[in-house]
């Protein structure tokens, strides 16, 4: 049995060379799940969540992501493999992974971007308006609370971390 030698052409050596990009999407990949993960087990089963962002984001991300891999296959000098797989992998990490401004609040806890708290964690909290808003990193932030779950939040905080309480009001 022959073997047919590859040619090495300086658009496959260009293409090679985004392997190492692919390896730490697939790590990135990996990461994210794990925090996401860990998130999950923090907050709990979802109440409320304001994701309106990360979906624009995902959507321009996809468009910026397929019009790249539309280019690459229709141009034809470059070898779409491994620019395919980093472009996949890429829209696979925009999908799975929270923007900054992703704000979940669960039955156990809350979620800011990356970051998830149980609620005995919370620096601070005030329950006011539509929103839970707590201490992350010694700033203000909020998540949103519906006005049906808002007594049950009330008692389960006061429950857990009544002293930290805020006593500014709105």
């Amino acid at each position: 049995m022959q073997s047919v030698p590859v040619e090495l052409t300086p658009e496959r050596i260009v293409a090679l060379a985004l392997l190492p990009q692919v390896a730490l999407l697939c790590v990135g990949l990996i990461v994210a799940q794990v925090m996401s993960g860990i998130a999950r087990v923090k907050v709990g089963p979802v109440i409320a969540a304001d994701r309106s962002r990360a979906t624009r984001w995902r959507i321009a991300m996809t468009v910026l992501i397929a019009s790249l891999a539309g280019w690459i296959l229709l141009d034809g000098s470059v070898w779409p493999v491994p620019v395919l797989l980093c472009l996949g992998s890429a829209l696979l990490l925009a999908y799975t992974t929270p923007t900054t401004r992703t704000a979940i609040l669960g039955e156990g806890g809350v979620q800011i971007g990356w970051y998830a708290r149980r609620f005995e964690s919370l620096e601070e909290w005030r329950l006011t308006g539509d929103h839970l808003r707590f201490r992350l990193f010694g700033e203000w932030t909020s998540v949103p609370c519906p006005p049906a779950h808002q007594a049950e939040l009330r008692a389960k905080l006061e429950q857990l971390v009544p002293e930290r309480e805020s006593p500014f009001q709105d």
